[in-house]
Formats: C-alpha cells, structure tokens, sequence
C-alpha cells in the first residue's frame, strides 16, 4: 500500500488495494477495502460501463483475517456500444471555467506595455516631430539638402520602394494573415464555449 498498488479486474476497472494513512496519531496506518462493489451497465450483449466502488475499509494487523467481499448488480441502458466513451467527453462535465480575472489581468498587463513603449517612442522622436512639424517660411530651408535629415526620416524613402521578392512576401504575409485570423476565430469560439476538442459535433450542432 505505502506504493499505491492497484488491482485491475477483467473489464478493465483499476481499484486501489487499500490507503496509507500519514497521520502520526494513528496506529492503523494500513487501511484495507474488503467490499467491491461493482455496477454493471449493459446493452443487449455489451458491457457498456462499469463502476467500482469500495467500502468497509479495515485496518490492516499482522495475523488478522479478513473476509473479502463483492457485489454485482446490473443495469441494462440504451447506450449503443459505439459511444460507449461519450460519458468521459461529457462537455457539461469537462467544460473548462473561463478565468475572467486571468483574461482581464492579461488585457490590462498588454494596455500597460504597450502604453510604456509609446511614451519610450514618443520621448525618442519628440525632437524630430517638432523639427518636421515647423512652419518654415524660407524657401531655402525647405529645400534643405537630405544629408541635414537625421533620424527616421531617413527611410522615408524606402517605405514605398518594392522589394525584391514581391510576390515571395505578399505569399508569406497573406498566409500569416490567414492564420492569424484563424487563431483569432479558434480563440473566440473557445471562449464563447462553442468549441471543445472532446465534444466532436459541437460545430456541428452550433452552425
């Protein structure tokens, strides 16, 4: 018992032999079930389920003995032996809880990041925001050589020169948008609790 030995009877039903109690105010620590009760439930020919419960737990002592007993009853269901596994993808029973404070903690946590990474972004471009936003009468200022340009402002150029592998990119970028959007929908259906990967014929039943 101190290794949590199991018994398995024929149909498949795993048991404990007995507990081991930790208490240290206990001298019985080995504690033994000698009553299996054993609930059978059948379909014409077919065992459906089976359940094992155990009673009358005993303390275990050196030269005691023990009468071992066992109960069977029977019960006949309309249970087809095809979804006889249906009871363990029961989605009333398995349903995940949604954790809302979880959910919420996150939303805020990603609105905190990114509101430090705009104020970091807006103190490093602070200067080149109100260079480029000056009002400049001389006309010679405004046709500035672009070596006098620093700072972003630089690139502008490139955001509207095509890249090499055009259609390479665009392939790669409707693709990721594709899934993305896929993730999105997976993720709301999960929340909404209209998908569940055990219950097969939920969107069936939804859509």
């Amino acid at each position: 018992m101190g290794k949590w030995f199991y018994f398995v009877l024929y149909f498949g039903v795993l048991g404990f032999v007995g507990e081991l109690h930790t208490d240290r105010n206990s001298d019985n620590k080995h504690v033994l079930y000698t009553h299996k009760n054993i609930n059978i439930k059948y379909n014409k020919d077919q065992i459906i389920h089976v359940n094992l419960s155990q009673e009358s737990p005993k303390p275990l002592e050196a030269g005691r003995t023990l009468d071992m007993t066992y109960s069977v009853k029977w019960e006949p269901t309309n249970i087809s032996f095809a979804h006889r596994f249906d009871v363990y993808l029961d989605y009333p029973f398995f349903e995940h809880q949604i954790h809302w404070f979880s959910i919420f903690n996150s939303f805020m946590m990603v609105i905190f990041l990114t509101g430090l990474v705009s104020m970091i972004l807006m103190r490093t471009l602070r200067n080149d925001y109100a260079k480029y936003a000056r009002e400049d009468d001389d006309l010679e200022t405004l046709e500035r050589d672009v070596s006098e340009e620093s700072g972003w402002k630089l690139v502008h150029g490139d955001v509207f020169r095509p890249p090499h592998y055009l259609a390479l990119i665009s392939a790669l970028v409707g693709t990721g948008a594709q899934l993305a959007l896929l993730v999105l929908l997976v993720i709301l259906l999960a929340i909404v609790g209209t998908l569940y990967v055990g219950y097969a014929g939920a969107l069936d039943i939804i859509f």
